[in-house]
């Protein structure tokens, strides 16, 4: 049976490099999850009631990516990774979103391997005929603009929108002399300074379902979408867009690589 802990603000609950040993599910209280990026670390998203943590470390058997401290006094369940497991076959919601997630990791080292997944998709998203399909491009009435939302990622990009032509629509940095290319080529590439806050091939915009979304590309500090933390530390690694303006942070909390992404 699983066990119950009380924290208090300040506490660790794991340092990056420990041991996944166990999962989280948070009943109340904050925790922050903060990734070390030469000397400092960087906050990359919270943790909250209702919100797992530390589950990914545990499917996927490796240690721990980040760490957790927490922000506010408060509680949760610690689950050992065979009751989590049990939680996961009775628990459907929660299986799916697993599955979900690990196929989009399982997807994304098969397109490290067969080369630039934007170029394929945009392949097989073309007709005989040569002309992208409808999913590759957004509807007649929905129009995708990019803007900086700091004035340092302004002075990069410059003051004027971007517009989303083609989905998917990828975002990442310029690679430094000696580094190699990421595995999707960005159509937004963007110059960084070590220590990075952007990785080389760090968020996408998609269209799944009917809707937009944004996807974090298994970047090192992870994206901020409306507030709601995604990548690799977190449940999801996905999260929709809204009607009108988003703000999307790609390298943690207080990077200056900003976004507003204005659906419309």
């Amino acid at each position: 049976m699983a066990k119950s802990i009380q924290f208090k603000s300040g506490d660790l609950l794991f340092r990056r490099g420990d041991a996944s040993d166990c999962v989280f599910w948070v009943r109340h209280g904050e925790i922050e999850v903060l990734r070390e990026n030469g000397d400092n670390a960087i906050l990359i998203g919270h943790v909250r009631g209702g919100e797992w943590l530390g589950e990914m470390g545990v499917i996927e058997g490796r240690s721990r990516s980040a760490t957790a401290r927490a922000v506010s006094d408060g509680a949760a369940e610690v689950l050992t990774p065979q009751e989590f497991l049990d939680r996961v076959s009775r628990d459907a919601s929660l299986a799916r979103g697993l599955i979900q997630r690990l196929s989009i990791r399982l997807r994304t080292i098969e397109d490290k391997i067969a080369g630039d997944l934007l170029l394929s998709t945009r392949e097989a998203e073309t007709s005989e005929n040569g002309a992208p399909s409808s999913e590759a491009l957004p509807n007649d009435n929905e129009r995708i603009l990019l803007t900086a939302g700091s004035d340092s990622l302004r002075s990069r990009i410059g003051p004027s929108a971007i517009q989303v032509g083609q989905l998917p629509f990828v975002v990442g940095r310029l690679p430094i002399n000696g580094e190699a290319s990421p595995p999707r080529s960005p159509d937004l590439s963007i110059d960084d300074q070590p220590p990075f806050r952007l990785s080389r091939d760090h968020f996408m915009i998609s269209r799944s379902q009917g809707r937009l979304l944004v996807s974090d590309l298994g970047s090192t500090l992870g994206t901020v979408v409306n507030g709601q933390p995604i990548g690799h530390d977190f449940m999801r690694d996905t999260a929709l867009l809204n009607h009108g303006e988003n703000r999307v942070v790609a390298g943690g909390w207080g990077s200056a690589f900003e976004f507003i992404v204005s659906i419309g």
